[in-house]
């Protein structure tokens, strides 16, 4: 009895040492699993919406396309930017005039930065060392050292001036004028005006191609788009967005240069145009009133806010159709996603 007990107690060793042998690898592999997407879950992407009457940003997962936090900031929210380092959350307060710091880490407003009065948009330098502002009703541009968080320079430019772009290598900065009708080509080492470029009536927004050579500007009043010759500071063309009611406000070019997004205002749709022949390729129902848009880095998806119906449309870029609606706050204006 005692020899059939210790030849039970082998076995029930040996199939513990097999069992523990053959789980190792497993757990390893559970171990290695886990750590390769855990990370890669905490960092997907965030898109970030402000929102204009609520007076506060929304936080969206872009991986889920759910909105993981609601932020508030201060009076007016609209123009909206990221850091090229992805630590803070650049927002224009367009009744307080100042541009409020929000840390992305602890999603708390972290400072508030003098911008010049009613600061509209802007747009921050690629080396992150300046902000340049839209000043409305100055008709000027301001530039902040964000450094010392101190304004720097302020330049005179075209009329109610809105939408502020600066181009990839960061020489230039586009500024458009609502009621001039104007871009004001600001050198952005200077900084000075080097040239104004007529466009069309009431231009909102700019975005440059990648390589810089060319940029498309929105005419909200005029409907059209205006391609520009960068290099050459002069219009190439002007495409018409043929859809009633179409007021061309927010515009995003894909980062393989070859489409360009435009919300479309006031007829609820995104047009789609390809950048090489200027031609519309598609037109996107999206929700009432898109102004901003972002796009995500690899261009996969499009973030469309949408002011009246308090919704960002979330585009599919290749098939161009609507993904998801996001319920925001109110009045969604301003549209910026992280790298």
């Amino acid at each position: 009895m005692v020899m059939r007990g210790e030849f039970f107690a082998r076995k029930r060793l040996r199939i513990i040492q097999l069992v523990d042998f053959h789980a190792i690898p497993m757990v390893v592999m559970v171990l290695a699993w886990v750590a390769f997407w855990a990370p890669t879950a905490a960092s997907q992407p965030k898109a970030y919406v402000t929102n204009e009457k609520s007076n506060d940003i929304s936080v969206i997962d872009t991986g889920t396309d759910k909105v993981l936090a609601t932020v508030p900031v201060g009076e007016r929210p609209r123009g909206i930017r990221l850091s090229s380092d992805g630590k803070h959350v650049y927002v224009a307060l367009g009744e307080e005039d100042r541009i409020a710091v929000v840390d992305t880490a602890s999603l708390k407003v972290v400072d508030k930065i003098s911008s010049g009065t009613d600061p509209e948009s802007f747009d921050i330098s690629p080396d992150g060392q300046r902000l340049y502002v839209s000043n409305e009703d100055a008709n000027t541009a301001s530039v902040i050292d964000l450094q010392t968080r101190q304004i720097i320079a302020t330049v005179p430019v075209g009329i109610e001036p809105e939408g502020v772009t600066v181009s990839p290598d960061g020489k230039l900065v586009y500024v458009t004028g609502e009621t001039s009708h104007t871009i004001s080509v600001i050198d952005a080492e200077a900084p000075k005006v080097l040239a104004t470029i007529l466009v069309g009536s009431r231009p909102r927004e700019s975005a440059f191609t990648p390589d810089g050579k060319k940029a498309f500007v929105t005419a909200e009043i005029g409907g059209t788009v205006s391609v520009i010759d960068v290099p050459g500071h002069k219009v190439l063309t002007t495409v018409t967005i043929e859809s009633e009611d179409s007021k061309p406000k927010g515009v995003e070019v894909t980062p393989d240069g070859k489409q360009v997004f435009v919300a479309n205002g006031a007829s609820h749709n995104v047009a789609v145009i390809d950048a090489q022949t200027h031609e519309v390729i598609a037109t996107i129902p999206v929700g009432r009133r898109p102004w901003g848009i972002a796009l995500t880095r690899d261009g996969k998806k499009a973030y469309v806010a949408n002011g009246v119906s308090n919704d960002v449309s979330v585009i599919d870029t290749e098939s161009h159709k609507v993904i998801a609606h996001i319920p925001v706050g109110k009045m969604p204006w301003g549209v910026a996603v992280s790298r």
